[in-house]
């Protein structure tokens, strides 16, 4: 009765091993997607702007002030793939007046500011750098027909960040502040500050930029699990072995005294 029930509480010392493994924080390898929850513009009483409630947004300091207000928020909605890790896009729709029924765009959907059309794109991948950041260095944004406007640099940090819903620290030019739990399909936030280079075309030289996104995990959305599981650290593998070599040891001297 004791040699079975050794045997019973190894083995399923080995299979939490198991999966714990199976369970283990994955990495956004390139070709994995970030999907983009819509941002929900919000109004008063009598219909004015107020802002962003929740969701997704870019935000621009026209007021330079180093805080982001809410009426400085435009919401953001996913375009036709998100965010693929590593993987470089191309400008969407840009143009004098409102988007249109046509206007698309890869990582959000065309976007109205100032009221002219806007999207953004990066023209070098993102990838993951750590745990808690990615490099953003290639954010790109096109508006009003102005094809470039690079927003790697002029990083800041706003003076008001935890009121705006941003990460209070961690800016640097081209890294995007991550809040990611690493496991593959759950949920992200990512936080990203620049400034428009001085002389722009835009007229937006010199003012601030914040982004704040956020959605499903990797590499499928919410709830998804891969099929195969992330291939396990070498101390990974050793604890399975040491933990089947336990069982096989046990069973060989209950043979011997037997």
């Amino acid at each position: 009765m004791n040699f079975t029930k050794t045997m019973f509480a190894l083995a399923i010392g080995s299979v939490g091993i198991m999966g714990a493994m199976s369970a283990s924080a994955a990495t956004m390898t390139p070709g994995w997607t970030m999907s983009i929850t819509a941002g929900v513009p919000t109004f008063d009483g009598s219909g004015t702007y107020t802002g962003v409630s929740s969701g997704s947004w870019f935000a621009m300091d026209t007021d330079g002030n180093s805080k982001i207000a809410g009426t400085e928020k435009v919401a953001l909605s996913q375009g036709t793939a998100g965010i693929v890790i590593g993987a470089t896009t191309t400008p969407g729709a840009s143009h004098p007046g409102a988007p249109t029924a046509g206007d698309t765009n890869a990582i959000t959907a065309p976007w109205n500011f100032f009221g002219n059309t806007g999207s953004d794109y990066v023209t070098t991948g993102i990838t993951q750098t750590s745990a808690t950041t990615l490099n953003m260095s290639g954010w790109t944004v096109t508006w009003n027909g102005v094809p470039v406007i690079p927003m790697g640099s002029g990083a800041w940090t706003p003076l008001n960040a935890a009121a705006a819903g941003m990460a209070t620290s961690g800016y640097a030019n081209g890294v995007g502040v991550l809040n990611w739990n690493g496991v593959s399909g759950s949920t992200y936030t990512l936080d990203y500050t620049a400034t428009v280079p001085l002389g722009d075309a835009s007229g937006f030289g010199g003012v601030k930029y914040g982004l704040h996104l956020t959605g499903c995990g990797i590499p499928e959305g919410c709830g998804y699990e891969p099929m195969t599981p992330p291939i396990p650290e070498a101390s990974t593998y050793g604890m399975m072995l040491a933990g089947l070599g336990l069982v096989g040891f046990v069973a060989s001297r209950r043979r011997k005294s037997i």
